[in-house]
């Protein structure tokens, strides 16, 4: 580019003086005639230099632009709340764990002979995998937990893709929880107590629940959700003849939503037309049990103290519904619902033309942050997520985090015609027992990613034996959960 410019300098100067001179000259001989040649000869070659500087510019500008749009398109590493994502033009990959390592200590004040709660501790979840989309229009996601109820163990929590170019409807396939209610469309990382409620949970574990072999059809904006998803049986069940079968239906909307309020409603149902085979042949026994823990899962022997029985209800179908609300007002949250349970008893298994079971639960559920936050609204899942602090927790700079305080009431019964003390059960009587769960908690968001959780459950069983003593129990237990979510 020196070269160039020094050259049409130097044109420009020879073209100066050649002009001078023939101003300064009226007749021509040959030496100007030689001169006035070499003058076009110069213009020629500036304007050939000028035209090779304009390509020289635009070959520039051109590879300037290149390199931009190669930087713009090439791969980028971002850390978002100590996720790290790793994106390119046709594709995103995130990291994803989520660690829970659970305390607690049972007091047990009235429990039937031979039951001993196992207090101490365990990871109640230890998940590590990575989810992503790619070209577009897809996304995927593989969980691998490595914890366990009571126990630790290794299984797949989820493994699906999903195709998203037909939004707001997406298609979903693997194996994941499908939605449920509230509580269950809610991530075990964003639960306001250690557990969900009794009588969510029990609903989610029929045809629903993580590392659930799942076809799923939803859709979603910022005002509803809804959901049908085609259920088999869970990742790791033990062998049957036929796996089960079922319907799982979700629909949530958003009646208010505001910067201050948001209030939405919601309704579920589970439908397990095909449950499992337990055996080979065309008539094989279908055999149903409903149990269900206290809504804590350190206790290591599984202990539970309502269950329909080991011998199970040999039922062609179960059907579960219920209908739910939830919402906030500025720092102040709330949540309910009511759940039912109807089986149909299977016509071979039952000559004697027993009476249908039926069993309902219910729950209400509040909780007041402390330090002003709120929780928030996540349209994706039709369910409210954790409050995000305002300030981290730091000493120097005196930042105390998000506190929430909460408590909740759950009442399960599974009690259908249980009959009177000291008689011997009825005939198509079942004696499962009526669990109340008093609960308070306390919970520290230090940062987004961080969070402790202090709970304290009172439960009060009723319940009577088959030849009509008490089996009724009280317990009391406190728990600490330490959490870490990317």
């Amino acid at each position: 580019m020196r070269k160039l410019a020094t050259m049409l300098l130097a044109g420009c100067a020879s073209v100066a003086i050649v002009s001078a001179a023939e101003a300064g000259a009226s007749d021509r001989n040959p030496a100007q005639e030689a001169n006035d040649a070499k003058l076009q000869q110069l213009e020629q070659d500036i304007q050939d230099l000028q035209g090779q500087v304009q390509d020289l510019k635009r070959s520039s500008a051109d590879q300037y632009t290149d390199i931009q749009n190669q930087r713009a398109s090439g791969v980028k590493v971002t850390l978002n709340n100590g996720r790290p994502t790793i994106s390119g033009p046709d594709f995103t990959f995130s990291l994803r764990a989520l660690v829970q390592f659970d305390t607690a200590y049972y007091g047990q004040s009235t429990i039937p002979g031979g039951l001993d709660f196992a207090s101490g501790s365990d990871f109640r979840r230890a998940r590590f995998g990575f989810e992503g989309t790619a070209f577009d229009n897809w996304s995927y996601n593989f969980i691998y937990d490595f914890g366990g109820s009571g126990v630790e163990g290794s299984t797949i929590s989820s493994a699906y893709i999903q195709y998203d170019g037909l939004a707001p409807v997406h298609i979903k396939a693997g194996a994941f929880p499908p939605p449920e209610s509230f509580d269950d469309s809610t991530s075990a990382g964003d639960l306001t107590f250690l557990e969900r409620s009794q009588p969510t949970d029990l609903e989610r574990s029929i045809a629903g629940a993580d590392g659930r072999k799942a076809f799923d059809l939803y859709a979603y904006d910022d005002r509803y959700f809804v959901s049908a998803a085609y259920t088999m049986g869970l990742v790791g069940d033990a062998a049957t003849y036929d796996q089960q079968q079922a319907f799982v239906g979700r629909a949530a909307y958003r009646i208010i939503a505001g910067d201050d309020a948001n209030l939405a409603i919601g309704a579920d149902t589970t439908y397990e037309f095909k449950p499992a085979d337990t055996s080979a042949g065309p008539n094989s026994p279908h055999l149903l049990r409903l149990r269900e823990r206290p809504e804590l899962n350190v206790d290591s022997n599984g202990y539970r103290l309502i269950d329909t029985g080991s011998s199970g209800i040999d039922s062609d179908n179960l059907l579960t519904w219920g209908v739910e609300a939830a919402g906030n007002w500025k720092n102040f949250y709330g949540q309910g619902g009511y759940f039912g349970y109807d089986l149909s008893r299977r016509t071979l298994g039952n000559p004697a033309g027993l009476s249908d079971p039926d069993f309902n639960g219910w729950y209400l559920q509040a909780s007041w942050i402390l330090t002003g936050e709120a929780k928030p609204y996540r349209a994706n899942t039709g369910s409210f997520g954790s409050p995000k602090p305002a300030q981290n927790f730091t000493v120097d700079k005196g930042g105390w985090g998000a506190w929430e305080v909460a408590a909740r009431y759950s009442d399960l019964n599974l009690n259908y015609n249980e009959g009177v003390f000291g008689k011997s059960t009825p005939v198509g009587g079942i004696r499962g027992g009526d669990q109340r769960i008093w609960s308070a908690g306390l919970n520290w968001y230090p940062n987004p990613v961080l969070r402790f959780m202090l709970d304290y459950q009172h439960v009060d069983v009723s319940r009577l034996a088959g030849a009509g003593t008490s089996l009724d129990a009280k317990l009391d237990d406190v728990s600490l959960r330490l959490q870490l979510a990317l």
